[in-house]
């Protein structure tokens, strides 16, 4: 399995920051304390979002697969290279 795209539930998110702790290269919190994505260019949003737009495109699979289980609310949606959903 590889991870390909990555969403943030802006309606789901209640700013507990797991994710940003767990992955801080690929999750910060924004003004109104919702995880978002740093992707390249300095942009941010919630996604959905390819691994390959990340500003740490590098990131391990399983550093996304620990902050996406972190998060209380499972906010954190993860799709593998096939299309199919991995988490949660």
């Amino acid at each position: 399995m590889a991870i390909a795209k990555i969403t943030v539930d802006r309606n789901l998110c209640i700013g507990a920051s797991p994710c940003v702790f767990a992955a801080g290269t690929v999750f910060e919190l924004d003004a109104e304390n919702k995880a978002v994505l740093k992707l390249k260019n300095a942009a941010k949003n919630s996604g959905p979002a390819e691994k390959s737009q990340l500003e740490d495109d590098q990131v391990a699979d399983d550093v996304l697969l620990a902050a996406a289980q972190s998060c209380p609310v499972r906010a954190i949606v993860l799709v593998d290279d096939t299309g199919k959903q991995v988490y949660p």
